[in-house]
Protein backbone atom coordinates (compact mmCIF):
# COMPACT_ATOMS: atom_id res chain seq x y z
CA UNK A 1 0.00 0.00 0.00
CA UNK A 2 1.13 3.41 -0.61
CA UNK A 3 1.89 5.90 2.22
CA UNK A 4 0.70 9.31 2.69
CA UNK A 5 3.23 12.51 3.29
CA UNK A 6 6.93 12.00 5.06
CA UNK A 7 5.36 14.82 8.01
CA UNK A 8 2.68 12.43 8.95
CA UNK A 9 5.43 9.88 10.73
CA UNK A 10 7.01 13.71 12.68
CA UNK A 11 3.52 14.41 13.62
CA UNK A 12 3.13 10.79 14.42
CA UNK A 13 5.84 10.94 16.53
CA UNK A 14 4.16 13.50 19.06
CA UNK A 15 1.08 11.33 19.70
CA UNK A 16 2.23 10.56 23.10
CA UNK A 17 2.17 14.95 24.06
CA UNK A 18 -1.27 14.55 21.94
CA UNK A 19 -2.56 11.83 24.04
CA UNK A 20 -1.73 13.36 27.00
CA UNK A 21 -4.59 16.31 26.63
CA UNK A 22 -7.07 14.27 25.65
CA UNK A 23 -8.25 12.64 29.42
CA UNK A 24 -11.21 10.46 30.07
CA UNK A 25 -13.75 12.27 32.62
CA UNK A 26 -15.13 10.97 36.13
CA UNK A 27 -18.57 8.86 35.28
CA UNK A 28 -17.37 7.51 31.58
CA UNK A 29 -17.60 3.86 33.31
CA UNK A 30 -16.78 1.31 30.51
CA UNK A 31 -19.06 -1.33 31.03
CA UNK A 32 -23.16 -0.66 31.72
CA UNK A 33 -24.46 -2.76 35.09
CA UNK A 34 -25.42 -6.14 32.82
CA UNK A 35 -21.76 -6.27 32.14
CA UNK A 36 -22.04 -4.99 28.36
CA UNK A 37 -19.68 -2.52 27.38
CA UNK A 38 -20.88 1.22 26.64
CA UNK A 39 -19.24 3.56 23.84
CA UNK A 40 -19.84 7.05 23.42
CA UNK A 41 -20.65 7.76 19.78
CA UNK A 42 -20.40 10.84 17.99
CA UNK A 43 -21.54 11.11 14.44
CA UNK A 44 -22.33 14.30 12.03
CA UNK A 45 -25.47 15.60 11.14
CA UNK A 46 -27.30 18.87 11.48
CA UNK A 47 -30.68 17.45 12.78
CA UNK A 48 -31.47 14.98 15.68
CA UNK A 49 -34.42 12.63 14.41
CA UNK A 50 -37.25 13.38 16.76
CA UNK A 51 -37.32 9.20 17.81
CA UNK A 52 -33.49 8.93 17.92
CA UNK A 53 -33.21 7.76 21.70
CA UNK A 54 -36.00 4.88 20.83
CA UNK A 55 -34.33 3.84 17.86
CA UNK A 56 -31.27 3.63 19.64
CA UNK A 57 -32.51 1.79 22.37
CA UNK A 58 -33.41 -1.09 19.68
CA UNK A 59 -30.52 -1.06 18.97
CA UNK A 60 -28.91 -1.59 21.80
CA UNK A 61 -31.15 -4.69 22.43
CA UNK A 62 -29.85 -6.29 19.83
CA UNK A 63 -25.91 -5.45 19.51
CA UNK A 64 -26.43 -6.26 23.62
CA UNK A 65 -27.10 -9.31 22.87
CA UNK A 66 -25.10 -10.26 19.82
CA UNK A 67 -21.79 -8.64 20.94
CA UNK A 68 -22.07 -7.32 24.29
CA UNK A 69 -22.13 -3.46 23.39
CA UNK A 70 -24.11 -0.41 23.85
CA UNK A 71 -23.56 3.07 22.70
CA UNK A 72 -24.57 6.11 24.21
CA UNK A 73 -25.42 8.10 20.01
CA UNK A 74 -24.89 11.65 20.13
CA UNK A 75 -25.97 13.66 16.61
CA UNK A 76 -23.55 16.61 16.37
CA UNK A 77 -23.42 19.64 14.28
CA UNK A 78 -20.10 20.45 12.22
CA UNK A 79 -19.15 22.91 14.78
CA UNK A 80 -19.63 20.51 17.75
CA UNK A 81 -17.26 17.84 16.03
CA UNK A 82 -14.66 20.25 15.81
CA UNK A 83 -15.06 21.66 19.18
CA UNK A 84 -14.65 18.20 20.63
CA UNK A 85 -11.81 17.51 18.63
CA UNK A 86 -10.02 20.74 19.93
CA UNK A 87 -10.83 20.42 23.56
CA UNK A 88 -9.49 16.94 24.08
CA UNK A 89 -13.27 16.10 24.96
CA UNK A 90 -13.64 12.37 25.70
CA UNK A 91 -15.40 9.73 22.78
CA UNK A 92 -15.39 6.12 21.94
CA UNK A 93 -15.91 6.47 18.63
CA UNK A 94 -16.20 9.37 16.16
CA UNK A 95 -17.31 10.49 12.67
CA UNK A 96 -14.65 11.88 10.20
CA UNK A 97 -13.98 12.14 6.78
CA UNK A 98 -12.10 14.31 4.21
CA UNK A 99 -14.18 17.25 3.82
CA UNK A 100 -15.36 17.49 7.81
CA UNK A 101 -13.09 16.54 11.18
CA UNK A 102 -10.49 16.12 8.96
CA UNK A 103 -9.43 12.31 9.12
CA UNK A 104 -5.90 12.62 7.57
CA UNK A 105 -5.15 15.99 9.82
CA UNK A 106 -6.03 14.19 13.01
CA UNK A 107 -5.06 10.85 12.61
CA UNK A 108 -1.17 12.70 11.74
CA UNK A 109 -1.80 14.02 15.38
CA UNK A 110 -2.08 11.07 17.18
CA UNK A 111 -5.69 11.71 17.84
CA UNK A 112 -7.15 8.34 16.94
CA UNK A 113 -6.33 4.87 17.95
CA UNK A 114 -4.16 2.96 15.96
CA UNK A 115 -6.50 -0.34 15.23
CA UNK A 116 -4.16 -1.63 12.51
CA UNK A 117 -3.23 -5.22 14.38
CA UNK A 118 -6.71 -5.30 16.71
CA UNK A 119 -8.67 -4.84 13.56
CA UNK A 120 -7.16 -7.90 12.01
CA UNK A 121 -7.33 -9.68 15.02
CA UNK A 122 -10.67 -9.42 16.79
CA UNK A 123 -12.34 -8.84 14.10
CA UNK A 124 -11.00 -10.29 10.79
CA UNK A 125 -14.80 -10.21 9.45
CA UNK A 126 -14.54 -6.47 9.32
CA UNK A 127 -11.08 -6.45 7.95
CA UNK A 128 -12.14 -8.90 5.16
CA UNK A 129 -15.37 -6.33 4.33
CA UNK A 130 -13.62 -3.42 3.79
CA UNK A 131 -10.75 -5.21 1.27
CA UNK A 132 -8.66 -2.91 -0.98
CA UNK A 133 -10.59 0.52 0.53
CA UNK A 134 -8.54 0.11 3.55
CA UNK A 135 -5.93 2.00 1.62
CA UNK A 136 -7.69 5.14 2.05
CA UNK A 137 -7.57 4.73 5.85
CA UNK A 138 -3.71 4.68 5.63
CA UNK A 139 -0.97 6.78 7.47
CA UNK A 140 2.01 6.21 7.44
CA UNK A 141 1.57 2.26 7.33
CA UNK A 142 -1.00 2.43 9.94
CA UNK A 143 -4.69 2.17 10.02
CA UNK A 144 -6.42 4.90 12.40
CA UNK A 145 -9.98 4.58 10.88
CA UNK A 146 -12.51 2.53 9.28
CA UNK A 147 -13.96 3.40 5.67
CA UNK A 148 -17.53 3.42 5.93
CA UNK A 149 -18.48 1.47 2.26
CA UNK A 150 -20.36 3.93 0.58
CA UNK A 151 -20.52 5.42 -3.10
CA UNK A 152 -16.20 5.40 -3.33
CA UNK A 153 -16.47 7.24 -6.34
CA UNK A 154 -18.34 10.49 -8.17
CA UNK A 155 -20.64 9.79 -11.12
CA UNK A 156 -22.26 12.29 -13.17
CA UNK A 157 -25.37 11.94 -14.76
CA UNK A 158 -28.06 13.34 -16.97
CA UNK A 159 -31.95 13.12 -15.54
CA UNK A 160 -34.30 12.46 -18.71
CA UNK A 161 -38.26 12.77 -18.60
CA UNK A 162 -38.09 9.42 -20.12
CA UNK A 163 -42.27 9.86 -20.50
CA UNK A 164 -41.59 12.80 -22.72
CA UNK A 165 -38.39 11.36 -24.21
CA UNK A 166 -38.59 7.62 -24.95
CA UNK A 167 -42.68 7.86 -24.71
CA UNK A 168 -43.45 10.38 -26.86
CA UNK A 169 -40.69 11.24 -29.20
CA UNK A 170 -39.27 7.47 -29.56
CA UNK A 171 -35.82 8.58 -28.43
CA UNK A 172 -33.48 5.92 -26.52
CA UNK A 173 -32.12 7.40 -22.96
CA UNK A 174 -28.66 5.17 -23.20
CA UNK A 175 -27.22 4.49 -19.68
CA UNK A 176 -24.22 6.30 -20.51
CA UNK A 177 -23.59 8.77 -23.07
CA UNK A 178 -20.89 11.64 -23.16
CA UNK A 179 -21.55 15.24 -22.47
CA UNK A 180 -22.21 16.23 -25.43
CA UNK A 181 -24.49 13.79 -26.59
CA UNK A 182 -27.24 15.59 -24.42
CA UNK A 183 -27.70 18.02 -27.41
CA UNK A 184 -30.22 16.03 -29.39
CA UNK A 185 -32.78 15.66 -26.34
CA UNK A 186 -32.34 19.47 -25.72
CA UNK A 187 -33.06 20.37 -29.46
CA UNK A 188 -36.03 18.09 -29.84
CA UNK A 189 -37.39 19.29 -26.91
CA UNK A 190 -36.78 22.56 -27.85
CA UNK A 191 -38.57 22.61 -31.25
CA UNK A 192 -41.89 21.15 -29.59
CA UNK A 193 -41.85 23.80 -27.10
CA UNK A 194 -39.99 27.04 -28.38
CA UNK A 195 -40.67 29.04 -25.49
CA UNK A 196 -39.56 26.64 -22.50
CA UNK A 197 -36.13 26.12 -21.93
CA UNK A 198 -34.82 21.93 -21.53
CA UNK A 199 -31.96 21.99 -19.38
CA UNK A 200 -32.36 22.68 -15.90
CA UNK A 201 -29.91 25.75 -14.66
CA UNK A 202 -29.23 28.10 -11.85
CA UNK A 203 -26.17 30.48 -10.86
CA UNK A 204 -23.93 27.52 -9.63
CA UNK A 205 -24.07 25.59 -12.67
CA UNK A 206 -24.39 22.23 -13.30
CA UNK A 207 -23.32 20.24 -10.81
CA UNK A 208 -20.75 18.05 -11.25
CA UNK A 209 -19.30 19.29 -14.55
CA UNK A 210 -15.43 19.87 -13.77
CA UNK A 211 -15.71 16.30 -11.25
CA UNK A 212 -13.58 15.09 -14.35
CA UNK A 213 -11.06 16.77 -12.84
CA UNK A 214 -9.18 17.01 -9.36
CA UNK A 215 -9.59 20.38 -8.07
CA UNK A 216 -6.69 21.82 -6.19
CA UNK A 217 -7.42 25.74 -6.30
CA UNK A 218 -11.20 26.37 -6.75
CA UNK A 219 -12.43 25.19 -9.98
CA UNK A 220 -9.78 27.12 -11.53
CA UNK A 221 -6.98 24.99 -10.95
CA UNK A 222 -6.86 21.43 -11.30
CA UNK A 223 -4.96 17.87 -12.02
CA UNK A 224 -6.30 15.52 -14.88
CA UNK A 225 -7.34 11.88 -13.83
CA UNK A 226 -6.39 10.67 -16.90
CA UNK A 227 -2.46 12.02 -17.04
CA UNK A 228 -0.16 9.39 -16.41
CA UNK A 229 2.22 11.85 -14.59
CA UNK A 230 -0.21 14.35 -12.33
CA UNK A 231 0.04 17.75 -13.58
CA UNK A 232 -0.99 21.16 -12.34
CA UNK A 233 -2.88 22.81 -14.88
CA UNK A 234 -4.97 26.62 -15.19
CA UNK A 235 -8.79 25.38 -16.62
CA UNK A 236 -7.69 27.70 -19.90
CA UNK A 237 -4.91 24.50 -20.44
CA UNK A 238 -7.36 21.88 -19.94
CA UNK A 239 -9.00 21.83 -23.85
CA UNK A 240 -12.40 19.42 -22.95
CA UNK A 241 -13.17 21.58 -20.00
CA UNK A 242 -13.05 24.54 -22.31
CA UNK A 243 -15.25 22.49 -24.95
CA UNK A 244 -17.96 22.17 -22.44
CA UNK A 245 -17.74 25.43 -21.38
CA UNK A 246 -18.02 26.38 -25.48
CA UNK A 247 -20.70 23.63 -25.48
CA UNK A 248 -22.78 25.43 -22.46
CA UNK A 249 -22.83 28.74 -24.23
CA UNK A 250 -23.50 27.53 -27.54
CA UNK A 251 -27.06 25.74 -25.51
CA UNK A 252 -27.36 29.19 -24.02
CA UNK A 253 -27.62 31.12 -27.25
CA UNK A 254 -30.05 28.78 -28.96
CA UNK A 255 -32.53 28.73 -25.83
CA UNK A 256 -32.14 25.54 -24.33
CA UNK A 257 -30.69 27.35 -20.62
CA UNK A 258 -32.96 29.93 -19.27
CA UNK A 259 -31.76 33.42 -20.11
CA UNK A 260 -31.25 34.89 -16.70
CA UNK A 261 -29.46 31.37 -15.54
CA UNK A 262 -26.67 33.46 -13.70
CA UNK A 263 -29.60 35.29 -11.36
CA UNK A 264 -31.67 32.21 -10.57
CA UNK A 265 -31.29 30.91 -6.37
CA UNK A 266 -32.83 27.21 -7.84
CA UNK A 267 -34.78 25.42 -10.22
CA UNK A 268 -36.58 22.95 -8.00
CA UNK A 269 -40.32 23.89 -7.83
CA UNK A 270 -40.24 24.21 -11.69
CA UNK A 271 -40.87 20.57 -12.14
CA UNK A 272 -41.54 20.77 -15.94
CA UNK A 273 -37.94 21.16 -17.21
CA UNK A 274 -36.84 17.82 -19.22
CA UNK A 275 -33.11 17.67 -18.15
CA UNK A 276 -31.60 18.05 -15.13
CA UNK A 277 -27.63 16.89 -13.79
CA UNK A 278 -26.75 15.10 -10.85
CA UNK A 279 -24.24 13.20 -8.94
CA UNK A 280 -24.66 10.30 -7.22
CA UNK A 281 -24.53 5.93 -8.54
CA UNK A 282 -25.99 3.84 -10.55
CA UNK A 283 -29.24 2.75 -9.46
CA UNK A 284 -29.40 5.77 -7.26
CA UNK A 285 -33.15 6.14 -6.88
CA UNK A 286 -33.34 10.04 -5.17
CA UNK A 287 -33.39 10.94 -8.60
CA UNK A 288 -36.51 9.28 -10.26
CA UNK A 289 -39.09 9.40 -8.43
CA UNK A 290 -42.49 9.52 -10.39
CA UNK A 291 -44.21 10.60 -7.52
CA UNK A 292 -41.62 14.32 -7.15
CA UNK A 293 -41.10 14.80 -10.17
CA UNK A 294 -44.59 14.03 -12.11
CA UNK A 295 -42.95 11.60 -14.77
CA UNK A 296 -40.75 8.56 -14.88
CA UNK A 297 -37.22 9.92 -14.95
CA UNK A 298 -33.97 8.00 -16.43
CA UNK A 299 -30.26 8.58 -15.64
CA UNK A 300 -27.67 8.70 -17.63
CA UNK A 301 -24.22 8.76 -16.53
CA UNK A 302 -21.50 11.25 -19.09
CA UNK A 303 -18.64 10.99 -16.00
CA UNK A 304 -16.79 8.52 -13.91
CA UNK A 305 -16.76 7.11 -11.29
CA UNK A 306 -13.70 8.92 -10.17
CA UNK A 307 -12.19 7.84 -7.43
CA UNK A 308 -9.39 9.28 -4.55
CA UNK A 309 -8.29 8.97 -1.51
CA UNK A 310 -10.92 12.38 -1.10
CA UNK A 311 -13.95 10.49 -2.44
CA UNK A 312 -13.09 7.08 -0.57
CA UNK A 313 -12.51 8.89 2.26
CA UNK A 314 -16.16 10.39 2.34
CA UNK A 315 -17.31 9.03 5.76
CA UNK A 316 -15.34 7.16 8.13
CA UNK A 317 -14.95 6.29 11.43
CA UNK A 318 -12.20 6.87 14.28
CA UNK A 319 -11.81 5.59 17.87
CA UNK A 320 -10.23 8.09 20.32
CA UNK A 321 -6.49 7.66 21.08
CA UNK A 322 -7.17 7.82 24.40
CA UNK A 323 -9.45 4.63 25.00
CA UNK A 324 -8.62 1.58 26.88
CA UNK A 325 -7.64 -1.79 24.51
CA UNK A 326 -11.26 -2.98 25.86
CA UNK A 327 -13.17 -0.14 24.30
CA UNK A 328 -11.09 0.03 21.21
CA UNK A 329 -12.13 -3.77 20.82
CA UNK A 330 -15.79 -3.30 21.25
CA UNK A 331 -15.91 -0.36 19.27
CA UNK A 332 -14.29 -2.32 16.30
CA UNK A 333 -16.93 -5.15 17.52
CA UNK A 334 -19.55 -2.79 16.70
CA UNK A 335 -18.53 -1.48 13.67
CA UNK A 336 -17.90 -4.62 12.72
CA UNK A 337 -21.62 -6.00 13.03
CA UNK A 338 -22.29 -2.72 11.16
CA UNK A 339 -21.09 -4.44 8.26
CA UNK A 340 -21.89 -8.04 8.87
CA UNK A 341 -25.43 -7.87 9.92
CA UNK A 342 -28.26 -6.18 7.63
CA UNK A 343 -30.59 -6.75 9.81
CA UNK A 344 -28.76 -4.58 12.49
CA UNK A 345 -27.42 -2.07 10.03
CA UNK A 346 -31.01 -1.57 8.81
CA UNK A 347 -32.20 -0.33 12.35
CA UNK A 348 -29.81 2.60 12.70
CA UNK A 349 -30.57 3.22 8.66
CA UNK A 350 -33.86 3.96 8.85
CA UNK A 351 -35.20 3.04 12.34
CA UNK A 352 -37.84 0.74 13.84
CA UNK A 353 -39.76 -2.33 11.32
CA UNK A 354 -43.38 -1.95 10.70
CA UNK A 355 -43.23 1.82 12.75
CA UNK A 356 -40.51 3.68 10.83
CA UNK A 357 -39.74 1.59 7.44
CA UNK A 358 -41.13 -2.18 6.22
CA UNK A 359 -39.66 -4.35 3.89
CA UNK A 360 -40.98 -5.16 0.33
CA UNK A 361 -41.44 -8.06 -1.19
CA UNK A 362 -38.36 -7.64 -3.10
CA UNK A 363 -35.45 -7.28 -0.02
CA UNK A 364 -35.71 -3.35 -0.66
CA UNK A 365 -37.14 -0.94 2.12
CA UNK A 366 -39.77 1.46 2.22
CA UNK A 367 -40.06 4.45 4.72
CA UNK A 368 -43.22 5.15 6.65
CA UNK A 369 -45.14 8.35 6.93
CA UNK A 370 -43.20 8.14 10.55
CA UNK A 371 -40.16 7.19 9.34
CA UNK A 372 -40.03 10.02 7.02
CA UNK A 373 -40.82 12.62 9.85
CA UNK A 374 -39.29 10.96 12.85
CA UNK A 375 -36.45 9.08 11.97
CA UNK A 376 -34.27 10.31 9.02
CA UNK A 377 -30.57 10.27 8.83
CA UNK A 378 -28.40 9.87 5.71
CA UNK A 379 -26.90 6.61 5.69
CA UNK A 380 -23.13 7.27 5.84
CA UNK A 381 -23.94 8.75 9.32
CA UNK A 382 -24.59 5.46 11.19
CA UNK A 383 -21.91 3.39 9.30
CA UNK A 384 -21.74 1.21 6.53
CA UNK A 385 -24.49 1.70 3.25
CA UNK A 386 -23.50 -0.86 1.44
CA UNK A 387 -24.32 -3.57 3.95
CA UNK A 388 -27.60 -1.90 4.47
CA UNK A 389 -31.05 -3.00 2.33
CA UNK A 390 -31.70 -0.63 0.03
CA UNK A 391 -34.49 2.39 0.22
CA UNK A 392 -37.19 2.20 -2.72
CA UNK A 393 -38.68 5.52 -2.79
CA UNK A 394 -42.39 4.20 -3.43
CA UNK A 395 -43.90 0.65 -3.27
CA UNK A 396 -44.97 1.35 -6.81
CA UNK A 397 -40.89 2.39 -7.44
CA UNK A 398 -38.92 -0.35 -6.01
CA UNK A 399 -35.58 -0.41 -6.07
CA UNK A 400 -33.08 -2.95 -6.82
CA UNK A 401 -31.44 -4.41 -3.97
CA UNK A 402 -28.49 -5.85 -5.67
CA UNK A 403 -27.66 -2.17 -6.33
CA UNK A 404 -24.21 -1.94 -4.89
CA UNK A 405 -22.99 -5.18 -6.09
CA UNK A 406 -23.65 -3.55 -9.47
CA UNK A 407 -21.87 -0.44 -8.20
CA UNK A 408 -18.76 -1.50 -7.17
CA UNK A 409 -18.22 -3.81 -10.01
CA UNK A 410 -18.10 -0.31 -12.14
CA UNK A 411 -15.29 1.01 -9.66
CA UNK A 412 -13.27 -2.36 -10.76
CA UNK A 413 -14.37 -2.27 -14.10
CA UNK A 414 -14.10 0.98 -15.54
CA UNK A 415 -12.99 3.50 -12.07
CA UNK A 416 -10.90 6.13 -13.17
CA UNK A 417 -8.55 6.24 -10.16
CA UNK A 418 -6.47 9.22 -8.54
CA UNK A 419 -2.28 9.49 -9.74
CA UNK A 420 -1.63 11.90 -7.25
CA UNK A 421 -1.89 9.97 -3.74
CA UNK A 422 -4.10 11.91 -1.68
CA UNK A 423 -2.22 15.18 -2.33
CA UNK A 424 -3.39 18.27 -0.87
CA UNK A 425 -1.48 21.90 -1.54
CA UNK A 426 -1.08 23.51 1.31
CA UNK A 427 -2.90 26.93 0.48
CA UNK A 428 -1.08 29.16 3.57
CA UNK A 429 1.91 29.37 1.17
CA UNK A 430 0.11 31.19 -1.49
CA UNK A 431 -2.55 32.47 0.31
CA UNK A 432 -2.51 35.73 -0.73
CA UNK A 433 -1.92 35.11 -4.24
CA UNK A 434 -4.93 32.44 -3.86
CA UNK A 435 -7.16 35.36 -2.61
CA UNK A 436 -6.32 37.59 -5.61
CA UNK A 437 -7.33 35.08 -7.57
CA UNK A 438 -10.33 33.75 -6.64
CA UNK A 439 -11.45 37.41 -6.75
CA UNK A 440 -10.49 37.30 -10.27
CA UNK A 441 -12.28 33.82 -10.87
CA UNK A 442 -15.86 34.79 -8.78
CA UNK A 443 -16.11 37.84 -11.33
CA UNK A 444 -16.06 35.71 -14.33
CA UNK A 445 -17.02 31.99 -12.57
CA UNK A 446 -20.98 32.34 -13.00
CA UNK A 447 -21.58 33.73 -16.24
CA UNK A 448 -18.97 31.28 -17.65
CA UNK A 449 -20.75 27.66 -16.06
CA UNK A 450 -24.21 29.05 -16.86
CA UNK A 451 -23.20 29.58 -20.38
CA UNK A 452 -24.10 33.44 -20.15
CA UNK A 453 -20.65 34.18 -21.52
CA UNK A 454 -18.54 33.37 -24.39
CA UNK A 455 -15.48 31.31 -23.27
CA UNK A 456 -13.43 32.24 -25.79
CA UNK A 457 -14.02 35.72 -25.47
CA UNK A 458 -13.70 35.92 -21.26
CA UNK A 459 -11.46 33.24 -20.50
CA UNK A 460 -8.28 35.25 -21.93
CA UNK A 461 -9.24 38.38 -20.65
CA UNK A 462 -9.14 36.06 -17.21
CA UNK A 463 -6.00 34.20 -18.06
CA UNK A 464 -4.87 37.73 -18.44
CA UNK A 465 -5.69 39.25 -15.13
CA UNK A 466 -4.43 35.73 -13.44
CA UNK A 467 -0.99 36.00 -14.93
CA UNK A 468 -0.84 39.44 -13.26
CA UNK A 469 -1.99 38.68 -10.10
CA UNK A 470 0.54 35.58 -9.69
CA UNK A 471 -1.09 32.63 -11.38
CA UNK A 472 2.23 30.86 -13.05
CA UNK A 473 4.21 31.30 -9.16
CA UNK A 474 1.90 29.28 -7.80
CA UNK A 475 1.71 26.75 -10.89
CA UNK A 476 4.98 27.01 -10.57
CA UNK A 477 4.68 26.22 -6.03
CA UNK A 478 2.01 23.20 -6.62
CA UNK A 479 3.82 21.25 -8.66
CA UNK A 480 6.99 21.34 -6.78
CA UNK A 481 5.28 20.21 -3.51
CA UNK A 482 2.94 17.28 -5.91
CA UNK A 483 6.24 15.97 -7.29
CA UNK A 484 7.84 16.39 -3.74
CA UNK A 485 4.90 14.39 -2.38
CA UNK A 486 4.84 11.91 -4.97
CA UNK A 487 8.14 11.24 -4.65
CA UNK A 488 7.89 10.75 -0.77
CA UNK A 489 5.25 8.62 -1.64
CA UNK A 490 6.95 6.18 -3.91
CA UNK A 491 9.73 6.28 -1.16
CA UNK A 492 7.76 5.10 1.47
CA UNK A 493 6.30 2.05 -0.81
CA UNK A 494 9.77 0.89 0.00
Amino acid sequence: MKGFIKKAAAMLASAALIMSAVMIPSGCEARNDDGTVRLRWVTYSTAVPADLKEVIAAANAYSAEKIGVTVDLEVQPSEMLNLIMASGEYYDMIYTCEWLNKYDTNAAKGLYYDITDLVKTETPALYETIGDYWESAELGGRLYGVPTLKDMGTEMMYRLNSDYFEGKKGMEIPEFMSFADIEPFLAAYKADYPHKYPLAMDKSGMPGMTNFLERVIGTFIFIPYDCEKPQVMPLWECEELLDRYRLLHKWYTLGYIEPDASAVESTTSNKDIPVRLGVAWRGYQGYSNPETWGFNVKTSIYDGPYISRATEQGAMTAVCAACTEEKAKAALKYIELLNTDRKFRDILAYGIESKHFDYLENGSVLRTKTGNDRYTMALYQTGSVVNASVESVSRTFPADPDQWRKVYEGYKEYGIRSRTDGFVYDQKRKEDIIAALTAIYSNYATDLRTGTSDPDEVIPKMKAEMEHAGINELLHDIQECLDAHLASSAEAEY
